[in-house]
């Protein structure tokens, strides 16, 4: 009995987990990325795992370049460890190589866009969140990883092209776009695919640069993107390098301007055509930082306009002498500083001369 009691009793089984990082980590990063995927690390700790390694690694690399290599002696002044011209151009080559290297290991290793993925940590991690609120957060993540795939499958072809794409990488990139379509007709609606591209899209982006100080109402803003839109699908896969290529497309954004001037009018079309000048759209952005009224953008662009029209002027006049045209010009100088600080005030002014306002200081 005693013999059989004994038997009965449960035997106790002590099971330990001597876990060490050690036996995920490997000097082959895809082994590595592996290892923890096997344990179940969520991705985005994966993410910031190698992401960070990675980074530690190049930081290294350009780090390596930037001393001459001469042991540190602390009696020796600084410029002892400068690098000579030789030197200097070797480490610009190898910078170059280093910076071009780095984004293409990450989209290689996680399927990431490097620079959106550092601007995350530096200006704003929720620009996606934003554009695609539209959506409901299951198809933000479909979406957010199609293009992931589509921009990694592009950057692999451009990087081999070496900005001339023969026929056969011009072919693969429609075959590309194609799927980027098919993927985004399997996540969204028709509807939801053209609110997408006016979101989403290198176009709508580029026309929201464009258009800074224009103020484009939704309904223009629709069609200038339908026209520009209509350019780059038309020329998306032909050879940008070809002169016919060129001249056709030429031909046809004059068309579209043409067509843009019938449909605004002949105010509305000054006013686009003003917001064409960068310097106008630089005192567009200033004015809208400092809180001023869209009419100082106006104000301080055509005075700029009459300033350096009258510099133009002084400049081809023969009659005066370099000293009395340099004299006038000062004098001019000052009169518009006086006027633009009443304009102002000093304090914003002082803003502007150091940023859009550099103009000023060229007049002389």
């Amino acid at each position: 009995p005693e013999k059989q009691n004994a038997a009965a009793q449960p035997q106790i089984v002590y099971v330990t987990n001597q876990f060490h990082w050690s036996e995920l980590e490997s000097d082959d990063y895809r082994k590595y990325i592996a290892n923890l995927r096997a344990v179940g690390c969520p991705e985005n700790t994966i993410k910031d795992i190698i992401l960070t390694d990675v980074m530690k690694l190049f930081a290294a690399r350009r780090g390596q370049s930037a001393h001459n290599g001469r042991e540190f002696k602390f009696w020796e002044t600084d410029e002892k460890r400068k690098l000579n011209t030789r030197q200097l151009e070797e480490q610009e080559k190898q910078l170059a190589a280093i910076d071009k290297e780095l984004p293409s290991v990450l989209r290689d290793l996680l399927g990431i866009n490097y620079q959106r993925e550092l601007g995350k940590y530096f200006v704003d991690a929720n620009d996606d969140e934003r554009r695609l609120n539209f959506v409901p957060a299951e198809k933000r993540e479909q979406l957010l990883a199609l293009r992931e795939k589509i921009e990694g499958m592009r950057e692999r072809i451009l990087e081999a092209a070496n900005g001339n794409p023969s026929a056969a990488d011009l072919e693969a990139l429609r075959k590309i776009e194609e799927e980027q379509k098919a993927g985004l007709k399997t996540i969204l609606s028709d509807t939801e695919v053209a609110e997408f591209e006016l979101r989403m899209s290198p176009v709508a982006d580029r026309l929201r640069a464009e258009l800074i100080g224009f103020n484009p109402s939704e309904e223009e803003f629709l069609r200038f993107f339908e026209l520009q839109n209509a350019v780059e699908e038309n020329f998306a896969f032909a050879n940008p390098n070809d002169p016919d290529v060129i001249r056709e497309k030429t031909a046809m954004q004059k068309d579209i301007e043409q067509e843009i001037g019938r449909q605004l009018g002949v105010a509305r079309y000054a006013e686009y055509e003003r917001a064409k000048n960068p310097d106008f759209r630089d005192t567009c952005v200033f004015t809208e930082v400092y809180g001023l009224p869209q009419s100082t953008a106006r104000t301080l662009f055509e005075i700029k306009q009459i300033a350096e029209a009258e510099k133009a002027n002084l400049m081809r006049n023969a009659t005066l002498s370099e000293y009395d045209r340099w004299e006038t010009m000062r004098s001019f100088q000052a009169e518009i500083e006086t006027s633009l600080q009443q304009t102002l005030g000093a304090k914003t002014f002082s803003a502007y001369n150091e940023s859009a306002g550099k103009w000023i200081q060229n007049l002389r």
